[in-house]
């Protein structure tokens, strides 16, 4: 998918988040920022569902530290990024390919946290060639089977597996979610700390990991609430990748007591992946990634150097 013209708005637009476009073969247009070191190890980074671009401002500081730099695209239908009708899984890589041939950038990492897991699994799957190693965090592993677990809790198998079966289902808890989130945030995120659990609770107790949840999920849902719908739809059907031509050094956290994603098809995704030992973390929950950026930016970083 070739690209047509790339555009940034501001001198300091990836300082602030505020995206750059790039307009893909089509028309369609796709949005980044950036953060970390501008001459820094390329690393895509893949924000959660529903969310944007601006989840990656908290890694910041520690992407200048080690060197990384940190390509936060938003997904078609989030934020600045046009909706894509009918997309795939398998979409997504192209519209990575596309951005970094805009950038000049040959090979790079990549990185999902939560919703982003699957999408940096298919780019480790579908540009072999060009992925030097793929880090996920909390990942929404696969549903459907054969691909998913066997068996999975009725509460995760009816949100995850039935509902996004049923568009106007999911149109409206999304809706209503978005509605709340614009009129009554403080009281969303009350919601969203009680649903996390104790486990994530003094992390999300961080004014600065609030204020990134806040603003990372209000810019996702800004243009309305069709990628989210989408994207859920897209968990739970057959994500048809091949998980067996990942090359890549392929790293994988989940914490033990996460209540946002089904525990057991993040870790069947580590097992799906050719020679991926998962990271069971004890007692961390969903918003692990937030007190531990620097670990993780590390361990691919390092992944990264012995692979070129």
């Amino acid at each position: 998918m070739a690209f047509a013209t790339s555009t940034r708005q501001g001198d300091d637009a990836d300082s602030a988040g505020e995206p750059r476009t790039l307009a893909l073969s089509g028309g369609r247009k796709l949005a980044w920022a950036e953060y970390g070191d501008d001459a820094g190890l390329p690393v895509f980074v893949f924000h959660g569902t529903p969310g944007s671009r601006l989840m990656y401002r908290l890694a910041d500081a520690p992407a200048r530290k080690l060197g990384l730099r940190l390509i936060s695209p938003d997904r078609p239908g989030f934020g600045s990024s046009d909706f894509q009708p009918g997309r795939k899984l398998v979409d997504w890589p192209r519209d990575v390919a596309a951005l970094a041939d805009c950038l000049g950038i040959e090979r790079f990492a990549v990185a999902g946290v939560s919703g982003g897991g699957p999408y940096a699994a298919a780019c480790a799957a579908l540009l072999p060639h060009r992925v030097t190693a793929a880090a996920l965090v909390s990942p929404v592993g696969p549903m459907c089977a054969p691909e998913g677990p066997a068996n999975l809790p009725r509460g995760e198998a009816i949100f995850f597996r039935s509902m996004p079966q049923y568009t106007l289902a999911m149109t409206g808890v999304f809706s209503v979610s978005r509605a709340l989130f614009n009129a009554a945030p403080d009281a969303m995120f009350r919601g969203l700390m009680r649903r996390a659990g104790p486990a994530d609770a003094p992390i999300l107790s961080r004014p600065d990991v609030k204020a990134n949840v806040l603003a990372g999920v209000t810019e996702g849902m800004r243009p309305g609430i069709r990628g989210v719908v989408q994207e859920f739809r897209i968990f739970s059907e057959r994500w048809n990748i091949p998980f067996e031509a990942i090359e890549a050094p392929f790293l994988l956290w989940q914490g033990l007591a996460d209540r946002n994603v089904p525990v057991s098809a993040a870790l069947h995704l580590g097992e799906l992946v050719p020679r991926c030992k998962p990271v069971r973390v004890v007692g961390a929950g969903h918003y692990w990634i937030f007190d531990h950026m620097e670990e993780v930016l590390g361990s691919l970083k390092d992944r990264m150097s012995a692979a070129s």
